[in-house]
C-alpha cells in the first residue's frame, strides 16, 4: 500500500521536477547556502535514521531533510536504494550541510545496489566525506556498556588512537542489541553535529572482525602525589611504548615496555602533585601497531582535601551519629558560597543554570575589580536576571537544543592551597535556595578543579579570560576528556560529565554494589537502567527507599517502583525536592558507603544532551550525612500525608537503639514497627501509664519507623537500630 501511494507521489513531482537543472552534488555543496539546488543521487538509509535521508551520486554525498515548509511524503517514500532527484535550499544544521526544506522531490528507481563505502580510518574523517558511506577497520567501543541503552552518543577509537562519536537515534534499530566487546568493522554514514558523528544504521552495520586491538582504554590505579600506575589490555600478545605528558599535544616522555603480554602495567615516576597527564600507548604485535586513544589522568594533589557539605535545611541529627554538615540552612550555603569567591586570588570560573542572586552575581564583580580572572558559563534557557545588566565580566550562554543544567564553581585551580570545587544540586535563585530541597559540597582539591576546569574551557572554548564561541562545545558535542579518578584527603572520588561521559553507566555500576540499603532523593527519575538495578538489590534482600519530586514525568518510574511494591514515595512536604542523590550502604563500613551528587537527574535528557556533572564519593561519613538528610526529609514526608492534632505528642529514646526502646505517648491506641521497606515487625499496644517499653533486640540493624494511633489521632516516628 504504501508502494502503491509513492508511486502516485513520484508521477506528482516528475511533473514539479522538470523545470530544475540537476547539478553533481559535488556542485551543490559548493554553492552558498540559501541557494535552491537540484541534486540526483542514491539514497543510503531508510528511516533508521529518522526523517532524515543521505544521498551519494559518485561526486559526493549531501543529506536532505524533510523540514518545515517541505513537500509531504518525503520519508515514507524514500528508502535506502532508490534513485531520487530532490530540489530545495542548502542550509547549515550544526555544520551539516541539508537540502531543507524540500520543496520537490521524486524516485526514479528503486532497490539500485548502494555506493560501495570509503575504507579509511578515523584520522581520515574529513569535510569532503560528509553524507557518505565509510567503512572504518578495527573500532572499538569504550566504557559504553554491554549494549546500546538508548539514543545518544558512543566514543570509539580506532587502531591509529584516534576518537570519534558513534550516534544513534530513537529510531535505530541497534538500541538494545549487544556491543560487541572487541573491536569491529564499522560501516556507517558520515555526518556531524558541531563535529562529526558516525551513523550506523543497522546491526549490520557493525561486525566482529580479526583485529589486534586493545580491549578497552588505558586505566588509572595507585594513585599517589608523584607516581600512578598506567594499565591497559590488548587482544594479544604485544610490546608496548607509553608516552604521556602534560600537554596533550605533546606527550615528550617515553617508556618501552619490552615483555609481551596481554595486560600490561606500568608506573608513572617522578611526577607532579595536582596535575593532569595524557597517556598514549602504542601497542606492537608482530610488526603491527596499534594506538590506544590519549587519556588524561589526574596525580594527587598537595591540597588538604577538605569536603565541606551544606544542606539548605536540617537534618536528622539523630541519624548522623554525632556527625554534623557545615551548615543546614540557606543562609549558611550562601554564606559560605560568598566566602569562597571572596578569599579568591587567581581565577573563578561559574557554570550555573540560573542566577537571580544579585548578592552573588556582587561578590563576582566585586573579584573581578580586585583583578581575579572571572568567566561565567549560563544557559541559554534560563532568565539569569542576576547577570542583568551584562556584568564586567564575559558571560557565555550556552547549550541552545537543551540544558546547560551545570551548577558549579572553580576556584584557583593552580593554587594547592586555595583550589575549590562547589558541586551539588543548587541554583543560585531565590527559591531554589530558599525554598526547595537541595545539597551543596565544597571540596578543596587541585586535582578535581583542574578537571573541573577542563570541562568548563571545553564550554569556555578556549583557555583564556575571553571565549572562543566558535570552539565552544556543549550537549553531544563534547568529548569525554577529563580524568575520572581522584584520592581526596583519603577519600576516592569519581567525577564523570554528561552528557559525554556515559554517566547513567556510571549510575548503575556505583548502584549494583549495594548490599544492604540504597536511598535516592531525586527531582525526577525516568532511566530504566538505574531503576532496574535498584529493583534487582530490592529482590535481593537490600532495604530500597526512594523520593521523586516530578512523578508524573513521562517515563517516570514511579509507577514501576511501586508496582513492585518498593518503599518509594512522590515527595510532597513543602519545596521542591531538587536533590539528585544516591547513598549506598550508608553505616556499613565494611561494604563501601557511597555518595552520589551534583546536577544529573537519573533522565534520558541529563544522560543524552544536558550538560551535567556528577560526582561519586566514597566516603562513609558523607553517607551518613547523606542518610540523615534523606530521613528528615522522608520523615516530613510522611507527616505531611496526615493531619495531626497537636495534642498528639510522641517522645522515643534512645536513637540509635540496640536493645530497649521507649515511648511516651498519651492515650489509648497501638503501634506498629515496619522496616525501611514498610514490612510489619513488631505490633503492641499502648500503655496506659502513657510510657511504652518495646523490645527492639531481635531486629536486625538498620532504618525502622514506629506507625501510632491513639484517639487522638495518628504519629510516625523514625528510629535506627544498632
Amino acid at each position: 500500500m504504501i508502494r502503491l501511494f509513492t508511486s502516485l507521489v513520484f508521477t506528482v513531482f516528475i511533473c514539479c521536477a522538470l523545470s530544475a537543472q540537476v547539478v553533481s552534488i559535488a556542485q551543490a555543496r559548493s554553492l552558498s547556502l540559501g541557494a535552491t539546488v537540484t541534486v540526483r543521487g542514491i539514497v543510503t538509509n531508510s528511516g533508521e535514521l529518522g526523517k532524515i535521508r543521505y544521498l551519494q551520486d559518485g561526486t559526493a554525498g549531501i543529506a536532505a531533510y524533510p523540514g518545515t515548509g517541505s513537500t509531504a511524503g518525503f520519508e515514507i517514500s524514500v528508502s535506502a536504494g532508490d534513485s531520487i532527484e530532490v530540489t530545495g535550499t542548502l542550509v547549515d544544521y550544526h555544520e551539516l550541510l541539508e537540502i531543507s526544506p524540500i520543496s520537490a522531490f521524486q524516485v526514479i528507481s528503486t532497490n539500485n545496489p548502494l555506493p560501495a563505502p570509503k575504507t579509511l580510518s578515523l584520522a581520515g574523517l574529513a569535510d569532503n566525506l560528509e553524507s557518505q558511506l565509510l567503512s572504518i577497520p578495527c573500532v572499538a567501543f569504550y566504557n559504553a556498556g554491554p549494549t546500546f541503552a538508548g539514543s545518544g552518543a558512543y566514543a570509539v577509537t580506532d587502531a591509529t588512537g584516534n576518537s570519534a562519536k558513534v550516534y544513534l537515534p530513537y529510531t535505530s534499530p541497534l538500541i538494545g542489541t549487544n556491543i560487541p566487546p572487541s573491536s569491529v568493522f564499522l560501516t556507517c554514514i558520515l555526518s556531524a553535529y558541531d563535529d562529526f558523528q558516525l551513523l550506523p544504521r543497522t546491526p549490520a552495520d557493525i561486525l566482529a572482525g580479526a583485529c589486534f586491538s586493545f580491549s578497552g582504554p588505558p586505566d588509572q590505579t595507585d594513585i599517589q602525589t608523584n607516581s600512578m600506575t598506567v594499565s591497559w589490555q590488548t587482544n594479544l600478545n604485544a610490546t608496548a611504548t607509553l608516552r604521556y605528558g602534560a600537554n596533550p599535544n605533546a606527550l615528550t616522555n617515553v617508556a618501552d615496555i619490552f615483555t609481551s603480554a596481554q595486560f600490561q602495567f606500568y608506573q608513572l615516576a617522578g611526577l607532579q602533585a595536582g596535575t593532569i597527564y595524557w597517556v598514549q600507548i602504542e601497542a606492537k604485535h608482530n610488526g603491527s601497531s596499534v594506538f590506544s586513544e590519549k587519556r588524561p589522568f589526574a596525580t594527587r594533589s598537595l591540597s588538604s582535601g577538605q569536603v565541606k557539605v551544606f544542606f539548605n535545611h536540617s537534618i536528622d541529627e539523630s541519624i548522623a551519629g554525632g556527625l554534623l554538615p557545615e551548615g543546614q540552612s540557606a543562609a549558611e550555603v550562601i554564606a559560605e558560597t560568598i566566602a569562597r569567591i571572596d578569599a579568591a586570588a587567581q581565577t573563578i570560573d561559574v557554570a550555573m543554570y540560573n542566577n537571580n542572586r544579585m548578592d552573588l552575581t556582587s561578590a563576582l564583580v566585586d573579584a573581578n575589580a580586585r583583578g581575579v580572572r572571572v568567566r561565567y558559563v549560563a544557559a541559554a534557557e534560563t532568565a539569569s536576571s542576576a547577570l542583568q545588566p551584562p556584568p564586567p565580566f564575559s558571560v557565555v550562554y550556552g547549550n541552545s537544543i537543551s540544558l546547560m543544567h551545570n551548577k558549579f564553581l572553580v576556584i584557583d585551580a593552580n593554587l594547592s592551597d586555595k583550589a575549590w570545587v562547589m558541586n551539588g544540586s543548587l541554583n543560585w535563585t531565590n527559591g531554589n535556595i530558599n525554598n526547595d530541597f537541595n545539597n551543596t559540597l565544597f571540596i578543596q582539591d587541585q586535582s578535581l578543579a583542574r578537571a573541573y576546569e577542563l570541562e568548563f574551557e571545553e564550554m569556555w572554548g578556549s583557555k583564556e579570560a575571553l571565549p572562543n564561541v566558535a570552539l565552544a562545545r556543549f550537549g553531544p558535542a563534547k568529548f569525554d576528556d577529563t580524568p575520572h579518578h581522584f584520592i581526596i584527603g583519603g577519600t576516592a572520588v569519581e567525577s564523570y560529565f554528561s552528557p559525554s561521559d556515559r554517566v547513567t553507566a556510571r549510575l548503575t555500576e556505583t548502584l549494583s554494589t549495594t548490599n544492604y540499603e540504597a536511598l535516592f532523593a531525586l527531582l525526577t527519575f525516568t532511566k530504566d537502567e538505574p531503576a532496574d538495578v535498584l529493583a534487582d538489590a530490592f529482590f535481593n534482600g537490600a532495604q530500597v527507599r526512594g523520593m521523586i519530586e516530578n512523578t508524573g514525568d513521562v517515563g517516570s518510574e514511579y509507577p514501576y517502583f511501586t508496582g513492585l511494591g518498593m518503599s518509594v514515595q512522590k515527595h510532597s512536604f513543602g519545596g521542591v525536592l531538587h536533590h539528585k542523590y544516591g547513598v549506598i550502604d550508608a553505616g556499613y563500613p565494611g561494604s563501601d558507603p557511597t555518595v552520589i551528587t551534583g546536577s544529573h537527574n537519573w533522565t534520558f535528557n541529563a544522560e543524552t544532551a544536558n550538560d551535567e556533572n556528577t560526582l561519586v564519593l566514597h566516603s562513609a561519613d558523607l553517607a551518613t550525612l547523606y542518610k540523615a538528610e534523606f530521613e528528615q526529609r522522608w520523615t516530613e514526608n510522611n507527616l505531611s500525608a496526615t493531619t495531626l492534632p497537636a495534642k498528639l505528642k510522641v517522645g522515643l529514646y534512645p536513637n540509635p537503639v540496640a536493645g530497649k526502646l521507649f515511648l511516651e505517648v498519651a492515650g489509648l491506641g497501638a503501634l506498629t514497627v515496619r522496616d525501611g521497606l514498610g514490612r510489619a515487625c513488631l505490633q503492641e499496644r499502648l500503655q496506659d501509664s502513657g510510657l511504652t517499653r518495646l523490645d527492639v533486640s531481635g531486629l536486625a540493624p538498620g532504618f525502622y519507623y514506629v506507625i501510632i494511633r491513639t484517639t487522638d489521632g495518628l504519629a510516625t516516628v523514625p528510629f535506627q537500630k544498632i
